[in-house]
């Protein structure tokens, strides 16, 4: 399996914060299957501010240490950019990071609480530039859970997405565990990730998640989301996605009722 998504690397943002925590994270991923990880710091300009070549460094630093303890692991670099309209120019210019630094695929995160106005401009012009947009974890956006229409045409202008391995476990609620299998289904996510932070919370294990993937999409597509589009994604190549269907906001009503009426169903007395 290939982690792309996760906060291994020590003391620059919000993940590890010690060389001790970032060894146990990789004993932890190597001990689920994961046998390589990107390491994707947040890159968010006045908070955590991790550039391209820093970066670099820490993971050469890293694959020192993984040698040095006897840890498996292949790692490579990357980042996790916070929504910017600077981010193709910083790329251009090689000041940030994009993932395994081919400068092909960009894992970006959405602000928080609200979408941006304009952002399928934003897209086409990273599209323009050669670089694919991986959203990250959209599957926890409040924004996109209430009307995941605007997903939808992004996913049709060639945007690939990310969703978290405890989402689909139902770490974060059954909300986002539902909206989590409804992308899926409706070929609106591509790569299954940890978005690890820790060796205990938020984990780096992709195994459970991948099961589950399997017992919704099958084997072959629960594979492209742990190892053949993450794969292409880490040479810089270009990836096949299944064509999506969109699901809006009235299809989710709709979901939604159904499950409500199945549960009630299971209520009422029988016979």
């Amino acid at each position: 399996m290939i982690d792309l998504h996760s906060h291994i690397l020590p003391g620059i943002d919000d993940g590890a914060p010690d060389w001790s925590h970032t060894l146990s994270m990789a004993a932890t991923a190597v001990e689920d299957g994961i046998r390589a990880l990107v390491c994707t710091p947040h890159c968010i300009p006045g908070c955590f501010d991790n550039r391209r070549t820093p970066i670099l460094d820490a993971v050469d630093q890293l694959r020192e240490r993984l040698m040095e303890a006897g840890i498996p692991l292949q790692v490579y670099p990357g980042s996790e950019l916070r929504l910017d309209r600077r981010i193709g120019d910083s790329i251009e210019s090689g000041q940030i990071m994009t993932l395994n630094d081919t400068g092909r695929y960009a894992l970006i995160e959405l602000p928080p609480q609200m979408l941006p106005p304009h952002l399928e401009t934003f897209f086409w012009d990273l599209i323009s530039r050669g670089v694919t947009p991986v959203i990250a974890h959209p599957e926890r956006h409040p924004v996109l859970i209430h009307d995941p229409e605007p997903l939808c045409h992004w996913v049709e202008m060639g945007v690939l997405t990310q969703i978290t391995a405890a989402s689909l476990m139902g770490r974060f609620g059954s909300m986002v565990r539902r909206f989590s299998i409804e992308l899926m289904e409706h070929g609106l996510t591509h790569i299954l990730a940890t978005d690890s932070h820790g060796p205990q919370v938020r984990a780096p294990r992709l195994s459970s998640a991948y099961m589950e993937a399997r017992a919704i999409l099958g084997e072959a597509r629960a594979m492209d989301m742990i190892q053949t589009i993450p794969q292409q994604i880490l040479k810089g190549k270009p990836t096949a996605t299944t064509a999506p269907l969109c699901l809006t906001r009235r299809a989710r009503n709709r979901s939604i009722f159904d499950l409500l009426t199945s549960w009630l169903g299971r209520l009422t007395p029988r016979g």
